[in-house]
């Protein structure tokens, strides 16, 4: 189907090919023990994932029953199906998610070991595991694939990796089931998150583009055409008869659509956390950043370059090679590899633009098919992070297929570029490998020593994880408190609002929030309008609130309830209300100070 490489994998056996996903999964396999249930976050985002499906699984309806801005019906739908199938728990979720990731990265495995060589699609692979599936940088978790901080992005990742590699198929096999099979899943695509069906849609173009240009068969590709479109329309009509049973036809489609409904509608792209995302806040130091970047990238690959083009059959030269690398190995030791990001837009750009030109030439060997598809896809998925490229936060999906690409065209490309040119393949490849390993190898050790300081149990049984120790973040503690007496406090029935944000509370001790909005942060009080969230939450009063501190500065706000703009309204009539029965810590959304206050409903709510 490939074709067989002729270079550096010539004469490659099989057992070699294999042997490198094995340790691949002997990585996955350290890197799931190691952070295992420390993924989540105890408050920020996640318990929206948890929350949301086990309510759609009890009949709750997605934007009609419960609001959600974060993206499209698809992930929570598949999530209330697992709940519904093997029960409602955060293990449930992981080991889906833990099924998900082995399988994109078996796949992912076999397709740069088609393009490229096993070392190639080992190191990449080894990338993915130890770089983002299980990894933490930061205070905040679930940037990461089994717990992320919302399963759209993931699933909207993992499934545009599958079209990807099924449009590469097509275009290389001339078969329709491939464009069939891309097309169902853009339209699953279409539900998740509109950044990720954009970047798909880059790479949709590109296969398309390529096809008419290499294989001059309008009349194929007309007919492939005719079946990706309905195939891609074949998931929206299903959902929007699912939603028909409970909406108006009208609404059914807005229901489809509502990822695309905040995009559309809201000023939320301009708050300060999104300029902070998009690198906007200080333009000038993140482009000034991506171009150094990539200079010490292009520096090491020249460096590399004149290391293995030297004969190292003479000792002197065998001398310099060794001192060489053991001082770039030191230097790639005490690099700061969670900036390792910014150059990626560069390097995706100069995969792309190498593939293109050079593709006649490298297709006399293994056509560049996928590799070329990835790397378009991967560049345009970059485009939601904007100056500030980066492998933690939002990059942990959004810039994997980047850092992939840059793999291998540090690996794969360019020494077949270059071998023409008096370099030793053998060399230069072991000497970009031995630093990307270190880099790898300290990004997981980094994200380890972030775990080491998780070890305050929540929740229990099958939904219990780990989170911060009160040395790190005084949240855990507080909750390890607040829980139990939630439990013993609560009558049956009881509902609960967490404030300003904490919806994982709810899931935790099975607690409805009786309010159609969960949470409060100046991005959904843009998207949905505080008056109406303030009605509803009037309309709609819970029995009991949670007010847990949270600083919004991120946001440009203060803390919440202390301006007209960010829920003071709502504070002074919960005030006026419901009375305190518990405070923990310090008085909440005061000052710096961490603090969790329980208020109960008293009776004549107005």
């Amino acid at each position: 189907m490939y074709g067989k490489s002729r270079s550096i994998s010539a004469g490659e056996p099989r057992s070699s090919q294999w042997l490198g996903l094995g340790f691949v999964a002997l990585a996955f396999l350290a890197a799931a023990v190691l952070s295992w249930r420390k993924w989540p976050d105890a408050l920020v985002d996640f318990g929206m994932q948890l929350y949301l499906p086990w309510k759609i699984s009890t009949g709750s309806v997605l934007y009609h029953d419960l609001n959600y801005l974060t993206g499209g019906p698809l992930s929570q739908y598949y999530a209330a199906a697992l709940f519904k199938l093997f029960g409602v728990s955060l293990l449930t979720l992981v080991v889906s998610n833990l099924v998900i990731t082995a399988g994109l990265v078996v796949l992912i495995y076999r397709r740069f070991l088609a393009a490229a060589d096993a070392l190639t699609a080992t190191t990449i692979c080894l990338g993915i595991v130890l770089v983002f599936a299980f990894d933490q940088q930061s205070s905040i978790g679930n940037y990461n694939f089994i717990t992320p901080y919302c399963h759209e992005i993931w699933h909207g990742l993992v499934i545009s990796i599958l079209a990807i590699a099924w449009l590469s198929s097509w275009v290389t096999t001339e078969r329709l089931r491939f464009a069939l099979g891309a097309g169902f899943c853009a339209g699953l695509v279409f539900m998740t998150k509109p950044e990720v069906f954009l970047a798909l849609m880059a790479g949709v173009i590109g296969a398309f583009v390529l096809f008419a240009a290499t294989k001059r068969r309008p009349d194929f590709l007309l007919k492939s055409l005719g079946v990706f479109l309905p195939a891609s329309a074949v998931p929206l009509l299903g959902f929007a008869a699912c939603f028909h049973r409970v909406e108006s036809w009208a609404e059914s489609w807005h229901s489809v659509a509502y990822a695309w409904v905040p995009l559309l509608s809201s000023t939320v792209s301009k708050t300060p956390f999104y300029l902070w995302c998009l690198g906007l806040d200080t333009p000038g130091l993140n482009v000034r950043l991506m171009f150094l970047h990539f200079t010490v990238v292009f520096i090491v690959v020249i460096i590399c370059v004149l290391l293995s083009r030297r004969n190292i059959n003479h000792a002197a030269n065998r001398l310099r090679l060794v001192v060489t690398m053991a001082m770039l190995a030191m230097l790639a030791s005490r690099f700061d590899w969670v900036d390792c990001g910014r150059s990626l837009p560069l390097l995706s750009l100069a995969l792309c633009l190498i593939l293109v030109v050079k593709y006649k030439e490298l297709s006399k060997e293994t056509p560049p098919v996928f590799p070329l598809l990835w790397s378009i896809f991967g560049l345009a998925l970059l485009g939601k992070l904007g100056l500030f490229p980066r492998v933690w936060h939002y990059g942990f999906a959004l810039a994997m297929p980047a850092f992939s690409g840059a793999l291998y065209l540090l690996l794969w490309l360019m020494p077949r570029l270059l071998k023409n040119h008096g370099v030793d393949q053998r060399i230069f490849r072991g000497a970009v490998w031995l630093l990307l390993m270190i880099g790898l190898a300290r990004l997981f050790v980094q994200s380890n020593f972030v775990y080491a300081n998780k070890t305050i149990s929540l929740g229990r049984g099958a939904d219990r994880f780990l989170t911060f120790n009160e040395k790190v973040q005084p949240t855990g503690a507080a909750l390890a408190q607040a829980l139990p007496w939630l439990e013993t406090n609560l009558p049956p029935n009881a509902t609960l609002s967490v404030l300003p944000e904490g919806i994982m509370v709810n899931y935790l001790m099975r607690r409805t929030n009786p309010t159609h909005y969960f949470l409060w942060n100046p991005n959904d009080l843009s998207a949905f309008g505080q008056t109406n969230i303030v009605a509803d939450f009037k309309s709609n009063a819970p029995d009991f609130i949670m007010l847990i501190h949270r600083d919004a500065a991120e946001y440009g706000a203060k803390y919440f309830g202390q301006e007209e703009k960010f829920g003071l309204e709502l504070m002074e009539w919960i005030q006026k209300n419901y009375e305190p029965v518990l405070l923990i810590g310090n008085e909440p959304l005061q000052n710096s100070k961490f603090g969790i206050k329980i208020l109960r409903r008293v009776s004549g709510v107005n």
